[in-house]
């Protein structure tokens, strides 16, 4: 079954937020750029021939004229959101501008496009911290309210998205396969133990979903990340203790603790025995 929602463009027929839900989406085109957001179940996208699974978190966008179609996977419930827009939201003087490519050299946006190292549409992105669906809601509160100057809001909402979007593909950010993915970590924590870092915040960065990579990883080092993480905390602070006179609070601190009762559990789980007595060991 598929759900066709009524046409209710608003601005000069410039934007259009579409909830589809429950069943298979038939072939189709739109005349408008489209913002696709996968908000529950998964189902297997077919854009120029080509099939991507797609599932909840996933994002992409798509051109004019461009037919796909979505076909669930065991008939289980699917939702998406779409953002539909033309380029005149934008600015009035992109009246009959129908490539994306083209678009994102307007001087709203202000990215350059020669650092993006591959072409946004049709891409398959996965919203790891929830950022662009934050900004999706935000789109379809001012869409459903129609307060003054609504529309100026969601031009801004949708430049937003669109620069965080790109910002991932920029040849300056990290681009990693997935064959190299666990080597960047365990270098990546090794040059930044002493800081608050997450995995979520790597996965950010390298636009790999969390559940993959935390995956990936204990596959390939037999370590959870939290625990390969601790255990170059306590590598570093065993040789800080045992080789200089530094006081074990400043050590917690060089070593990524901010709390020192915290710290003492830990390298007493870790070593056996507590800071000071691992200290005095080796005096």
């Amino acid at each position: 079954m598929y759900f066709e929602p009524e046409r209710r463009f608003l601005q000069a027929d410039a934007i259009e937020v579409v909830s589809l839900m429950q069943g298979n989406i038939p072939p189709h085109q739109h005349a408008f750029f489209e913002l696709a957001y996968i908000m529950d179940g998964q189902a297997v996208h077919v854009l120029g021939g080509k099939s991507m699974h797609v599932k909840k978190g996933n994002y992409f966008i798509i051109n004019y004229d461009e037919e796909h179609c979505y076909n669930l996977i065991h008939q289980q419930p699917f939702q998406l959101i779409n953002i539909l827009f033309k380029a005149e939201l934008l600015d009035q003087s992109f009246k009959n501008c129908k490539d994306f490519q083209q678009l994102i050299n307007h001087y709203l946006i202000q990215i350059n496009t020669n650092l993006l190292h591959q072409k946004p549409t049709n891409m398959l992105f996965f919203d790891t911290d929830g950022s662009i669906y934050k900004i999706i809601r935000r789109i379809q509160e001012e869409y459903e309210k129609q307060d003054n100057g609504y529309v100026a809001l969601i031009r801004c909402y949708i430049i937003e998205m669109i620069i965080r979007t790109l910002r991932r593909i920029c040849k300056n950010t990290v681009s990693v396969t997935n064959y190299d993915c666990v080597r960047y970590i365990k270098d990546y924590v090794d040059k930044n133990y002493m800081n608050p870092i997450t995995l979520s915040d790597i996965c950010k960065e390298l636009n790999f979903s969390l559940p993959y990579l935390s995956q990936k990883f204990k596959q390939e080092t037999g370590y959870t990340f939290v625990n390969y993480l601790q255990q170059k905390r306590m590598e570093h602070s065993g040789r800080l203790i045992a080789n200089t006179d530094k006081k074990i609070s400043e050590i917690a601190g060089l070593a990524g603790y901010a709390d020192l009762k915290f710290f003492n559990a830990v390298f007493k789980k870790h070593w056996g025995v507590t800071p000071t007595a691992f200290r005095k060991s080796y005096r």
